[in-house]
């Protein structure tokens, strides 16, 4: 259910996504300049820009949380990018916990690529990764392991250990010249 968020899908939705984020940003080097523009000596910590992250997806969801309450009749379309909706754990999954099934809550995903489904910098030497044409090459599920068992161990292959998956979105769609 989108109002329960199964033990261990966070933490491997931070290593999938978050982690590799934070890792991009710090090659591209923008971990020494604040979203407000403050410059800083050395590159931001993990924690400050999770927390940034996090903060950002939450007032993301409030706000759109706050207008579907004023508009009860309302439909809400939220154009966000693609880390802030995969796998139901950014701001699709806030909503819904806020709405606490008061209201529908439906991801969509416009062209995916290879690239939008797997950690940033680890497809960047598969061919047409950037391209919407090859729907069947992305990642549709994040499996994630029980509790208690460590992702990193040989022990989180057996399938035994599996906890569930979730889902990129509920919706993807795919135009056919790859253009939204």
């Amino acid at each position: 259910s989108k109002l329960e968020i199964p033990p261990g899908s966070y933490k491997t939705y931070v290593s999938y996504v978050i982690r590799p984020s934070y890792d991009l940003h710090q090659q591209m080097g923008l971990l020494r300049t604040t979203i407000s523009g403050q410059t800083l000596e050395e590159d931001m910590p993990f924690r400050n820009f999770f927390s940034g992250r996090i903060l950002w997806d939450e007032s993301m969801a409030s706000g759109a949380f706050s207008w579907t309450e004023a508009n009860p009749g309302g439909l809400m379309v939220g154009l966000v990018g693609a880390d802030h909706v995969k796998f139901d754990s950014g701001v699709p999954g806030r909503y819904a916990r806020m709405a606490a099934g008061t209201r529908e809550n439906v991801s969509v995903i416009l062209n995916p690529t290879l690239i939008d489904t797997r950690p940033s910098g680890t497809v960047s030497n598969i061919l047409n990764s950037a391209s919407s044409q090859f729907p069947d090459t992305i990642t549709l599920q994040l499996r994630y392991v029980k509790e208690g068992v460590d992702f990193r161990s040989p022990e989180m292959r057996k399938p035994e250990n599996t906890g569930g998956v979730l889902p990129l979105a509920d919706y993807i769609i795919v135009t056919e010249d790859g253009t939204t």
